[in-house]
């Protein structure tokens, strides 16, 4: 941004500016978005916003560094009046929901700025783990406080993306307190599992046997050239003509299966939703405890990013070109995991906790450790006391790690 004292009509031009394009980025994604749509919307000329912003990415970075700064500021001030750990955490949490309810617009647009700069995602996630692990210092012990931060700020990323961004409705307070509840003492009923590491399993091995399944081969090639192709290059600056180069075929015959490259991209998040599940069961198929089955899923989910992280990277852009593709996926995975929690408390395994609010947790959990270990951080792996922390987070909340360091004293 230009850095220039502005007089009140260039301040309110401004103000204007920055309001439009909040809208034009919401509306039309960072990459359709331009310029010349957010000066048209207001009545100016493309020359008039250049006073004020180098560019679009100028103009979006202030925005999401502004929202940052601001949420991270506002969570600071309202925990140092709290003392008991529990109690900081429940207003970090209450602080994070309430003001992204105040600025959904915004909040929406900030999600899609790993996609434009890094950096400015790196800055937040790096801002909010200090800030948790500040609240940790002294009170929690082995674990790694780093991955705890990262599950507690996934605990409620699906949540507020579901409800306030997606169905646009607001969390009640009893909403609210089964996330804490979850937070606080994780989803053991019996108290008594101890989470333990599984072995990976080959890839290339449970490729084969989906090749059993496949039906129409040309059709399956794009599939497959298409998802490596968004997944590295992103959809943007994915064409036509580049699936049909790596495929060795002719456009026109894209052209038969796929009347877009819009409508591509959902048939491959498609395919990958059934991918991911599939991938998973062959982790999972041999537990019944539902205990079991979580502890085995977080793990095959961390091995499936580990090694085809790309995947997971076209589900994550695919919302920012379409909403409903998007949107689709997560609600998908979330339904079926719903009902699946449901049984594991009739069954006495799990707590009761609103199902959905904690089909959305776990989601959100695996999806900000693969963020923070193999986007944020490219790490190459998770290492073992961080999957750990992880299960032990979810088996038994904060609780776990405040009983271990009372144990410690003892």
């Amino acid at each position: 941004m230009n850095k220039t004292t502005l007089s009140k009509k260039g301040e309110e031009t401004r103000k204007k500016i920055i309001d439009t394009a909040i809208k034009i980025f919401r509306e039309y994604g960072y990459s359709e978005s331009s310029i010349k749509k957010i000066a048209e919307s207001i009545g100016l000329k493309n020359s008039s916003i250049y006073r004020y912003f180098k560019n679009k990415k100028d103009l979006f970075n202030f925005i999401i560094k502004e929202f940052e700064n601001r949420l991270i500021d506002r969570i600071k001030d309202r925990i140092k009046e709290k003392e008991d750990i529990f109690d900081k955490i429940e207003r970090f949490v209450i602080e994070y929901v309430e003001f992204v309810k105040e600025n959904r617009e915004i909040y929406d647009i900030f999600r899609e700025a790993e996609f434009v700069n890094i950096s400015l995602t790196k800055y937040y996630y790096n801002k909010l783990v200090k800030i948790l692990s500040e609240i940790f210092d002294k009170k929690i012990k082995n674990c790694d406080c780093e991955s705890l931060s990262y599950s507690i700020l996934g605990s409620f990323y699906f949540i507020i993306i579901d409800y306030l961004i997606w169905e646009d409705k607001n969390l009640t307070d009893s909403e609210i307190n089964s996330l804490l509840d979850f937070i606080k003492n994780g989803i053991d009923k019996k108290g008594d599992f101890a989470p333990y590491l599984i072995e990976e399993k080959k890839y290339k091995e449970l490729e084969e046997k989906e090749k059993e399944k496949r039906g129409d081969r040309t059709k399956e090639k794009i599939l497959k050239v298409s998802e490596k192709l968004f997944g590295k290059r992103g959809f943007s600056r994915t064409h036509i003509s580049h699936i049909a180069r790596a495929s060795n075929i002719g456009i026109g015959t894209i052209y038969l299966y796929f009347k877009t490259k819009k409508e591509l991209l959902k048939e491959v998040v498609i395919y990958l939703n059934k991918s991911l599940r599939d991938y998973i069961y062959y982790y999972i198929k041999d537990f019944k405890d539902r205990r079991e089955i979580e502890n085995a899923g977080f793990q095959a989910f961390f091995y499936l990013f580990k090694n085809l992280g790309y995947r997971y990277r076209i589900v994550r852009e695919s919302e920012f070109v379409d909403k409903e593709i998007g949107s689709w996926y997560y609600k998908r995975i979330s339904s079926s995991y719903t009902k699946r929690l449901k049984e594991g408390m009739e069954k006495g395994e799990i707590r009761e906790i609103d199902p959905q609010i904690l089909s959305l947790s776990l989601i959100g959990i695996g999806h900000t450790l693969g963020m923070r270990y193999f986007v944020l951080k490219n790490d190459g792996d998770i290492k073992k006391n961080s999957i750990l922390t992880t299960l032990n987070f979810i088996m038994h909340g904060l609780n776990y790690f405040l009983m271990e360091e009372r144990d410690d004293k003892n």
